[in-house]
């Protein structure tokens, strides 16, 4: 533990080191200077509010993959400008293989081990749009996992290159599934048993409401649970009568989005057989222009976590509260994330995550896609990347690099400003 805060805490002194160099004078790894591409992915810290959330401030502040995380947006649109001549070149049949299931936001944190199994979670900004936005989000968070674990340039290319070694196994074998990764499997081991503990962290997780908001989140439950049981055999309305709600504000980059946690009454009174759901606002993507769905619609949520996911969680649905459309997902028991530079005790185990990651986005996202013609789908992906050998690698690294420099700005406006945004201190 004590390594990983050094390693922090100087990450942190470094970005401030090159944040005060003109940006003249600030290398990149060639010796020249960085391209002014990356003020695509510099956010103003100045334009948050994080008084209410300083714990949101400080996992950017600690490393860039934090940063990462919260830039997803700009970070996909980047993408979708780097591609942008070869998709307005497509014919509209070629086009349609660019409209796959995509997660929206891979990248190795979003990884989990669950009672349900493992995989990909976090369907958040999932639509319908080109793979390249998946492949190079996951790819560029490798590279940060890599160079904060301190392993060296060859590790990293190594690791970029086995996932997406499992993408394209997936694409010719939809069949195809990887080995549970021996991480997985070590945290899983630890996995608790300990109900009444969960449910009282689950409480200790709910911020107080207004009333009249409170009214609202009850409202649109008694409909949802209407709709639940009518989709479900065997559940009563009842199932879903909550003893406990409130706000929520875990994540980092959902952590400013208008989220509720509920404690469910469950099949009986007894608080032992409690369930838990998650209620999210539908983030709005308009910010990225080669995604199909980008409003706040639902259903694009929905569908991709139906068929992204290894086991979609329960309760999937949505509800409408006040003028803004939520997403719906039950909680488990246990759930445990990767944690880029903790969880990884050699670049082995990240390779397994990586190839696992990268068979589970080859098999969703031609999945129903173009059903019947699924087949065709998939080999005109793998005629996509094909057709661009190195690419991948290329792009994802050069992103990389903007990431940092994005992000050493970042920490810079913060130091030089003392605040933590609009209303901070």
């Amino acid at each position: 533990m004590t390594t990983h805060r050094v390693r922090r805490g100087a990450a942190i002194a470094l970005a401030v080191l090159l944040a005060t160099c003109s940006p003249a004078d600030r290398p990149d790894e060639a010796g020249q200077s960085p391209s002014l591409a990356s003020l695509a992915l510099y956010v103003n810290p100045r334009d948050y509010d994080f008084s209410a959330n300083p714990a949101l401030l400080g996992r950017i502040l600690s490393d860039p993959h934090g940063y990462f995380r919260f830039i997803n947006i700009p970070f996909s649109q980047r993408v979708c400008g780097i591609f942008a001549d070869r998709m307005a070149g497509l014919s509209s049949e070629r086009a349609r293989s660019f409209e796959l299931n995509l997660h929206g936001d891979a990248h190795v944190e979003q990884y989990a081990v669950t009672d349900l199994g493992r995989g990909l979670t976090d369907f958040d900004d999932a639509s319908q749009g080109p793979p390249f936005l998946d492949l190079m989000r996951f790819a560029v968070s490798l590279r940060l996992a890599s160079r904060l674990n301190g392993w060296d340039a060859g590790t990293e290319e190594e690791l970029v290159r086995t996932f997406l070694d499992g993408y394209r196994s997936a694409l010719a074998d939809p069949g195809d599934r990887a080995p549970e990764p021996a991480v997985a499997a070590r945290l899983r081991s630890m996995f608790s048993r300990d109900t009444a503990a969960y449910l009282a962290w689950v409480d200790a997780q709910m911020g107080a409401l207004p009333p009249e908001e409170e009214r609202n989140v009850r409202g649109a439950l008694a409909s949802f649970a209407v709709v639940m049981a009518e989709e479900h055999d065997g559940i009563d309305p009842s199932y879903f009568t909550p003893v406990g709600l409130g706000s929520l504000d875990l994540g980092v980059g959902s952590a400013l989005d208008t989220k509720y946690l509920v404690r469910l009454r469950g099949s009986t009174d007894d608080p032992r057989d409690d369930d838990v759901l998650e209620i999210k606002r539908v983030r709005d993507l308009a910010g990225i222009d080669c995604i199909r769905t980008k409003d706040d619609d639902p259903f694009r949520v929905l569908l991709s976590q139906a068929r992204v996911s290894y086991e979609p969680f329960r309760w999937l649905g949505y509800v409408r509260i006040g003028e803004a459309n939520f997403w719906t997902h039950g909680w488990v028991q246990n759930y445990a994330e990767m944690d880029v530079d903790q969880t990884f005790r050699t670049p082995d185990e990240l390779a397994e995550v990586a190839y696992d990651a990268g068979i589970q986005l080859g098999v969703g996202h031609p999945k129903l896609a173009a059903a019947p013609f699924g087949q065709a789908l998939r080999r005109q992906t793998i005629e996509h990347l094909d057709a661009y050998p190195g690419e991948i690698e290329r792009v994802s690294r050069d992103l990389a690099a903007e990431v940092l420099e994005a992000w050493s700005r970042f920490v810079a406006e913060v130091q030089s400003a003392g605040t933590a945004g609009p209303g901070g201190s």
